[in-house]
Order: C-alpha cells, then structure tokens, then sequence
C-alpha cells in the first residue's frame, strides 16, 4: 500500500502543476482529483488486502472515490451533464473496474499497464481536467517520464540495470520536455531528485522527482 500511493499521485500532481504553468485552473478541480486519486488508491489495497476489513473500508473509500470524482468534474465543468464530464465518468468506471479485478498494481507486474494508468493517463488526465485542453505535443515527454519512473519503482529490486535504464530514459524526456520550453534554470529543477533516487525506496524518488519537475515550472512564473 504504501510502495504504492506516492505513485498514484506522483503524474496527478505532476500534472496539475504543468497545467497551472500553462493555464489558469480552478484550484477545487485540482484538489478534488487529488484527493479521488489518493481515495481510490486505498479502495484498491482495501479490495485485495485484508478480507475483514475490506469488507468494512472498500465501500467506504469506493464512495469517497465517486464523491471527489463527481466533484472534480463539478468544478472542472461546472456541471456533470456535459458530454465531456459524461465520457470521463465512464471512463473513471474502467479505472476503478480495472484496480479492483487485476493484481498488476499489488504484484508489479503489468509494465504497459502501470505505465498508461501512473504515466499517460495520470500527466494527461489531470492536465485536461484543470485545463481542459491536451496542450501541446511535447507533454507527451513528462508523461511517458512518469511512466518509465513508476515502472522502475515497481521493477524487482535485483533488477538494478532495468530499473537504472528506465530512470535515466525518464530524466531524458523530462530534460527533452524542459529543452523544448523557453529555456529557464526553473525548468530544470527535477535535477535536484537525483540523490533520491539512490535509495531504494524509488516510489518516493519518483514523488520527489514529479514535485520538483512541476514546482520548477511554477517556479518560474513567479
């Protein structure tokens, strides 16, 4: 549970505050997609944990999960009955039907899976959410960065030379991602990770690689 949740956040917050670099967002949206996030993450350990106390706390962090997504919507769109909040509800359904019935997350396996829901899904997701807009071609690299980083994270320990590729070719897009902005030493705060990511807990490496890359783009704009 705990190797897990910094990953469930690391590419919302991520982001979130690219969102807020490049557009003004609505600051409720952006705390309540947090928050579903983190709900839904201990939905999942809830799930597939414990029996006995799954039975008492998976309905209860299932409905926290749908509350902070119906808010999220709410103040994203102002409404839930649009077409675009309709079609993110259907697809956060998937999500939490695809958390609950696989065990790609709790045993680390499923590379293309953790890489789509903690990379691409997570960056672009609550990119548009407090956005509404994909933004430009290059998010792609922050994207695929977080993605390559939560694979590594949850890569077995022993490892070391898949894990160390997989870092390196996720500061690469990030460095690609910071390249093709306008060029500022705020930019490249995710520099400032990299001692983390000696350690072997490379779930909060990855956190503290997404805070500095998001908060260096906000930095910036101060």
């Amino acid at each position: 549970m705990n190797r897990t949740l910094p990953l469930s956040v690391s590419g919302v917050l991520l982001g979130v505050a690219l969102a807020a670099a490049d557009y003004h967002v609505d600051w409720k949206a952006a705390l309540f997609i947090v928050l579903a996030t983190v709900c839904l993450h201990f939905y999942s350990a809830f799930s597939k944990g414990d029996p006995e106390k799954g039975k008492v706390w998976t309905p209860v962090f299932l409905a926290l999960t749908i509350v902070c997504g119906l808010a999220m919507l709410h103040f994203s769109f102002g409404t839930i009955f649009l077409m675009e909040p309709l079609v993110l509800m259907a697809f956060g359904y998937m999500i939490i039907r695809a958390v609950k019935h696989t065990t790609f997350i709790s045993r680390g396996k499923g590379i293309l899976y953790i890489f789509m829901l903690f990379g691409i899904v997570a960056v672009y997701g609550s990119y548009f959410i407090t956005s509404h807009t994909f933004g430009s071609w290059p998010l792609i690299f922050p994207a695929v960065a977080t993605g390559l980083l939560s694979i590594a994270a949850k890569a077995d320990s022993e490892k070391r030379i898949f894990r160390i590729a997989l870092t390196a070719a996720g500061f690469a897009c990030m460095t690609a991602y910071a390249c093709l902005r306008m060029f500022d030493p705020w930019h490249f705060l995710y520099i400032l990770s990299i001692p983390v990511f000696f350690t072997k807990r490379l779930d909060w490496a990855t956190f503290t690689f997404a805070i500095f890359a998001g908060g260096g783009f906000l930095a910036y704009l101060l």
